[in-house]
């Protein structure tokens, strides 16, 4: 049996989502039939190590890849993945079985080569054929390259300009914009995904920052936009789909900067001059 492959190479983001199929191959294990009618047991082995809490799904060497197994529910049917035991009735006709092996995500990808690869082994049994057991292996030699990025501002200081209070008239209304941006080195590819979080209050998930116990000033508060659209914080998560994850677009390679605008915010009836200060924190995901 030839045993089928993954591409030579593949570069995924470092934080894909668990489960995401990052290639698929298929074949023909060699069993066919014509002209018969009967009824045939499957059985499917998988010889490797489960990943924990995610059943089904089997190790290779490399961290956060991992491969599935799955073969034809039936003569030319959909597929069911691996190990299960069936039965299915063959009617007269051309008809032929078919198996297939996905490389998934499951969990933080940390790159390197594909060494170790699990192993499906098949049987078929039934009055009407000869018993046919296979194993089905895969190619190792596959390059994963996870596409990230390093951080070039870990730490960022916004002087906000001062503001008087005939600029924020009502509740809601913003003043003292001030251009910020993160910095980032990424390769090209890396679907560059952003979260901000309230240091201060992390469970926070409006779009005003909480201001700081050292702020003399109230009933104000301090927003961060995203062009012009205001962004809200979520988690410290560098989770695919965390809570107000925003995307910042696809990497060309090299320097990049994801620009920002930092804003005060009536937020009162009753404003009260004085300082104000705040503290967010910024997450990364590369997808």
């Amino acid at each position: 049996m030839t045993p089928m492959s993954f591409p030579g190479s593949l570069s995924i983001g470092r934080d894909a989502a668990v489960g995401t199929i990052l290639n698929s191959t298929s074949q023909n294990p060699g069993a066919s039939a014509s002209n018969v009618t009967c009824t045939i047991q499957q059985n499917t082995t998988v010889n490797g190590t489960v990943v924990a809490g995610n059943p089904k799904t089997y190790q290779t060497n490399v961290d956060g890849i991992g491969v599935r197994f799955y073969i034809t529910s039936g003569w030319n049917g959909g597929w069911e993945q691996a190990p299960t035991t069936s039965s299915f009735t063959v009617t007269s006709g051309s008809t032929a079985h078919y198996v297939r092996a996905d490389l998934v995500v499951t969990g933080p990808i940390s790159g390197g080569t594909i060494t170790i690869l699990p192993s499906m082994t098949i049987s078929f049994t039934g009055p009407c054929i000869n018993t046919l057991t296979v194993t089905e292996t895969l190619v190792t030699g596959t390059m994963v390259t996870g596409q990230a990025c390093s951080v070039t501002t870990p730490a960022v200081t916004v002087t906000m300009q001062k503001v008087a209070p005939s600029d924020l008239p009502s509740v809601g209304a913003t003043a003292g914009n001030t251009a910020f941006s993160l910095g980032l080195n990424c390769a090209a590819g890396a679907k560059v995904n952003v979260t901000l979080t309230d240091a201060l209050n992390p469970t926070n998930q409006s779009n005003i920052l909480t201001i700081g116990g050292d702020s003399a000033a109230s009933g104000v508060g301090l927003r961060v936009l995203f062009g012009s659209s205001p962004v809200s914080y979520g988690p410290a998560s560098p989770l695919a789909g965390t809570s107000n994850q925003w995307s910042v677009g696809t990497a060309s390679g090299g320097a990049m900067t994801v620009p920002l605008i930092a804003q005060y915010v009536r937020t009162s009836a009753t404003l009260q001059m004085g300082r104000v200060s705040g503290k967010a924190l910024f997450t990364m995901s590369y997808q």
